[in-house]
C-alpha cells in the first residue's frame, strides 16, 4: 500500500474510531485514520462523564455492555495499558411508577449474566445520602463504573500504531467521492487524497455532516451536554454514578468532589457552545429535592465543562453498512453511550469488513433499516 491508499479509511479518532482501527488492524487490514483535531479523544470522547454500565432495558444494548465491560475490566492485564477503570458502580434510584417495569429489565439483565443487585431505599443510602420520598427501590451494578476515556483512546492509538495504523491528526475532511469500487477522501491540504474501498464513519456528533459530504443521509446530530463539578465535600465515601430516574439528575464522586449534571436530549440539534449558568441553576433546583445536601454544595465553574453527544432518533447507535451505497460503514449516534460500547463496536466493524458481517455479538438491531420499519425495541434507560 502507498501512503495515500488503504484497505479502510476511518473518519474520527475518538474512542470508537480508535477501537475500530485497532480491531481492523488486528485482522491484517491496512488502516488510515483521519482526525480534524490535533490529538485523539478531543471531541465528544474527552468531554463525557466516562460512565460504563450494563443496566440497560433492551437485550441488544445489554449484550453490547456484556461484551464491552469485561473487555475494559481486563484491559490492563491483557494489553499492559492502564485505562483508569474503577468499578464504583451505577446506582439507579427508581420511583414507584417505574419500579415494576424496571424490575422486568433487571430480570432480563440477570438472564444475560449481568451482576445487578436490587436494593431497598434504606440500604441504598449506604452508598450515598438521598431523600427516599417517592423512591420504590434501587439497583446497583457491580461491574458498572468509570474509565478514563483519554487513557483508553490513547492506548488503542498506540496499540494500533504498533500494528501499522496510520493516524493523521489535524486533518479536516473536505470531500468524499466515489471512485470506481471505492472512495477518495480529500483533506483540503493541497490536492491530498486518501483512497480506500471502505470508509468507516466514526465522527461522533459530526457524523451526520461527514456522511452528507458523501451524499448520504445519516440521522445523527449534535446536542450539547454540560457537566458540573462541585467544590470539595466532607463525605469520605466514593459515590457510585447515581441517577435519579424520576428527574434524570446524575452525580458521582470525582476525587474529593462531586461531578453532576442532567442531559437535555429534548433540546434542538446544534453546536451550541459554553457552560450555561441558567442550566446549572435548573440542574441544582431539579436535584436538590432528591439530594438535600446540594443546598450547601459549592460549585467549581472553572472545573465544569461542556461537550456534545452524537444523537440518533431513538438514542441508540447506528452500527452497520449504509444501505444507500457500498463500502460505507457507520459507527455513530451512540447518544452518550460510545464510551461504554466502543470495544464491541470495533469488533463488530472489523467482522463486517473482514468476514462480511458481525457474528460475535448480534448488532443487527442497530442497523439503519430500523428507522424505516419501526421494528425496534426502544431503550428507555437513557441518561
Amino acid at each position: 500500500m502507498s501512503d495515500r491508499t488503504a484497505d479502510v479509511v476511518i473518519i474520527g479518532a475518538g474512542i470508537v474510531g480508535a477501537s475500530c482501527a485497532w480491531h481492523l488492524a488486528k485482522r491484517g487490514l491496512s488502516v488510515v485514520v483521519l482526525e480534524r483535531e490535533r490529538a485523539p479523544a478531543m471531541g465528544s470522547t474527552g468531554k463525557s462523564a466516562a460512565g460504563v454500565r450494563v443496566q440497560f432495558t433492551t437485550e441488544a444494548n445489554i449484550r453490547l455492555s456484556m461484551y464491552s465491560l469485561p473487555f475494559y475490566r481486563t484491559f490492563a492485564e491483557r494489553f499492559g495499558h492502564d485505562i483508569g477503570y474503577k468499578d464504583i458502580g451505577y446506582l439507579l434510584l427508581v420511583p414507584h411508577d417505574k419500579w415494576d417495569r424496571h424490575l422486568e429489565s433487571v430480570a432480563l439483565q440477570h438472564r444475560l449474566g449481568a451482576p445487578v443487585e436490587v436494593l431497598d431505599p434504606v440500604s441504598a443510602q449506604d452508598f450515598i445520602p438521598f431523600d427516599t420520598e417517592g423512591i420504590a427501590g434501587a439497583t446497583y451494578g457491580a461491574w458498572d463504573g468509570v474509565i478514563d476515556p483519554h487513557m483508553v483512546t490513547h492506548a488503542w492509538v498506540a496499540m494500533g500504531k504498533e500494528l501499522g495504523v496510520r493516524y493523521r491528526f489535524g486533518t479536516h475532511v473536505t470531500s468524499i467521492d466515489r471512485e470506481g469500487g471505492g472512495w477518495r477522501v480529500g483533506t483540503g491540504v493541497g490536492s491530498e487524497m486518501t483512497s480506500a474501498p471502505i470508509v468507516v464513519n466514526a465522527a461522533g456528533a459530526w457524523s451526520g455532516g461527514v456522511a452528507a459530504r458523501a451524499g448520504l443521509d445519516v440521522p445523527v446530530g449534535p446536542k450539547r451536554i454540560q457537566i458540573f463539578l462541585s467544590a470539595p465535600i466532607s463525605d469520605p465515601r466514593t459515590y457510585p454514578l447515581t441517577i435519579d430516574l424520576a428527574t434524570g439528575v446524575y452525580l458521582r464522586s470525582e476525587g474529593e468532589r462531586v461531578l453532576f449534571g442532567l442531559d437535555n436530549l429534548q433540546q434542538e440539534f446544534g453546536f451550541t457552545e459554553g457552560v450555561d449558568e441558567t442550566w446549572l441553576e435548573h440542574v441544582l433546583l431539579t436535584g436538590v429535592g432528591r439530594f438535600p445536601w446540594w443546598d450547601d454544595l459549592g460549585i467549581d465553574l472553572k472545573g465544569s465543562w461542556w461537550g456534545y453527544y452524537g444523537v440518533s432518533p431513538d438514542h441508540s447507535p447506528i452500527i452497520g453498512a449504509n444501505p444507500a451505497t457500498e463500502g460505507w460503514i457507520d459507527a455513530c449516534g451512540f447518544s452518550g453511550h460510545g464510551i461504554m460500547h466502543a470495544p464491541v463496536t470495533g469488533l463488530a466493524v472489523s467482522e463486517m469488513v473482514a468476514d462480511g458481517g458481525a457474528h460475535t455479538v448480534d448488532v443487527s438491531g442497530f442497523r439503519h433499516a430500523r428507522f424505516d420499519s419501526g421494528d425496534v425495541a426502544v431503550e428507555t434507560n437513557i441518561f
